[in-house]
Parts: structure tokens; sequence; C-alpha cells
């Protein structure tokens, strides 16, 4: 784990970065709503942290020097994802700085980046159930379509609520959807065309079908899944039960937010979230015949839907677990998720 240089006479130097809209972390308040900012400054100078507010773009790695500091931030999910490539760049700079970057940089770049998130899996759940095959182009895809088996879940690497995630059940309707999916026009091979014949030399054209895509085993019978959204020791779950017709559970609107104290679901969860590392984090979850499918995961971008819209959460105390019958807040609880992790990882590490 990531140390930091301590001195006991200073405060901990906290830089919060914003986006270009000056937003960070997804709030349910409004349409494309977000945390209070000033709300966040407040409640860390009331924990004694020494906090910078900055845009990604009010950040001059040149003049300025950000060694030790603890980074809060978050992604974007702009049209194209292009304001979340930026944000790399930036994070990417800091991180070589010596700031330290909270959640690690990994997260971020799992973040609608599907072909990363499967990559991270194993890390969480070593199951062989949804291991997944991905690849960056649409004829990469085709080498290996005599080695499918049917039905197969097809994912762009992009996307959320369900959004570009398909059931395909044979060769011809992975093919199709699969080339639609990946479409992705490249004009240079039009000028390099127009080139080659005027030249009378061959071209080696790039793929205009380079969009990334996971294709993923089906788990038949599922009826929905459960949102988990846990800050730190709060653990909020939502059911979410899949349409007539759909074999998506995400984005349906069908929810019920269960009161029973689900054990073995719980259990799995702070199994998964101990491992991580982190101090916030979304999973979504399937159970069939007492078997759990880690469907998904998110640490950066989460939608507080769960917390935001629930009247309880679950902890756990003296090996038990309960429920408590609390509105939450959600300022309050990245500021408190966000501390504890700092007191846990970084500031017990470097002692």
């Amino acid at each position: 784990m990531i140390k930091i240089d301590l001195n006991t006479d200073t405060k901990l130097k906290l830089l919060i970065l914003v986006d270009d809209r000056n937003q960070i972390f997804f709030s349910t308040r409004g349409l494309g709503a977000a945390a209070n900012n000033e709300v966040l400054v407040d409640l860390f100078e009331k924990l004694n942290y020494k906090v910078q507010l900055k845009k990604f773009s009010e950040i001059d790695l040149f003049s300025e020097d950000f060694k030790n500091f603890l980074v809060l931030y978050q992604s974007t999910e702009d049209p194209g994802l292009l304001y979340k490539d930026y944000i790399e760049d930036i994070l990417l700079g800091l991180q070589l700085q010596g700031a330290i970057i909270i959640p690690e940089f990994k997260y971020f770049r799992a973040h609608h980046n599907k072909v990363f998130m499967e990559i991270l899996r194993p890390l969480f759940d070593k199951s062989e159930d949804l291991l997944s095959l991905f690849f960056g182009t649409f004829e990469e895809l085709i080498e290996s379509i005599d080695k499918f088996k049917f039905p197969l879940v097809l994912k762009s690497s992009e996307g959320a609520r369900s959004e570009g995630v398909f059931l395909v059940k044979s060769k011809q309707e992975l093919f199709l959807v699969a080339r639609k999916v990946t479409r992705s026009l490249a004009f240079e091979n039009v000028k390099m065309f127009v080139k080659s014949i005027l030249k009378n030399k061959k071209y080696l054209y790039f793929s205009n079908y380079r969009r990334k895509i996971i294709l993923q085993k089906y788990i038949p019978g599922l009826n929905g899944d459960f949102k988990v959204l846990i800050y730190w020791d709060k653990y909020y779950i939502v059911e979410r039960k899949k349409r007539a017709n759909d074999f998506r559970a995400s984005g349906s609107g069908i929810l019920n937010f269960p009161k029973e104290i689900n054990v073995v679901l719980l259990n799995y969860s702070m199994n998964i979230f101990k491992t991580a590392k982190a101090p916030y984090m979304g999973l979504d979850i399937a159970i069939k015949d007492g078997k759990f499918y880690l469907l998904e995961f998110q640490f950066v971008g989460i939608g507080n839907y769960a917390l935001e819209k629930s009247n309880f959460f679950f902890t756990k105390s003296n090996e038990h677990w309960n429920i408590v019958h609390k509105k939450s807040v959600l300022e309050s609880e990245i500021v408190e998720s966000f501390d504890n992790f700092v007191k846990e990882y970084i500031v017990s590490n470097s002692k």
C-alpha cells in the first residue's frame, strides 16, 4: 500500500478535483446533478484536512508540486468519453509527481472500459463462469468465431445501464451484432485508398470496426440482480428485476429495497470490497441456485441511487450484520469513507 511522508505538525493536504462543469460524484437530486462542492470542502476542513478545490484544467504540473497530496476525484460520462481521456492525463501526471490518487488509477481505468474491468475481475472473483474474451476489432473476433459456444453475452466496452449489452444466440447473430457495435469508419482509409490508386501501390487498411467488445458466458434463468453500493462500512442494496422478454436487469427501473439481512450476499460483497482496498465501490451481483456471479463493479462514476433513495443501510459490528434505519447524505458518506480509507491504508501505513 502507498505510504505518505507525514509531518505530525501539519494537516493532510487534500486536492479535490472537479470537472469542466464544476462537478464531482453523481447525485439523483436532479437531472445531471452532483455532490455539493462547498459542503465537501467544509466537511473535510472540519476533519483537519488542508483542502484545495480545483478544476482538472487548473492543475499546473510545471509550477506546482503535488507530492504527498491526497487526491479526491471522479470520472465523467461525457459523450464519447473525450473529457474522461483528458482526466486520465491529469491523474497520471499527478501520480508521477508523487500525489496519491484515491481510488487507485487502475480503478479509474476500468470506468466505461469493460475490457479493463474484465482484466481486473480475477482480483475479486476467480470463478471461471464469467471469464471473458475481448477483442479490439471485429476482424479479430471473426478469426475466433468457430471457438464460441452459444448463447453468449456481447458487451461494448463503453456504456452503462445495460446500454451496449446484447444476447447473441448464433454465429450469424454474433456477426451482425458485433459488426454494428464495433463500427468505427476511418477516413484515413478513404484517403489512403485514393493515394494507392494514384501511386499504384498496395495499402494495408486500418479496420473500420475498431471499438472494443467483450464476449461473456450467458447465465440463464436469472430473474434480476442486486446493486450493492458500499461506502466504507455502510452497505446499500437495491434489487433490480429484469423486464419482460429482456435478460438485462440494469436500467429496467423495476427496483426493490430489500430489508431482510442477506448475510451471504453481504459477506460476499464485503470480501470483494476488502480485497479492493478502496473507500467506496459499486457491485452488480446476480445469484442463482446459491451461487454468486459478479457481473460488473465500479469505483468511480458510481450511481448513488441506492444511497440517496434508501431510508436504511446495512453494517457489520461484532461479527453480526445489522440494519440501521437512517437516511444517508451523499456528501457526508463521501467524506467519511475517504477519511476512513486514508486512516486505514495510508496514515497507519506511513507511521
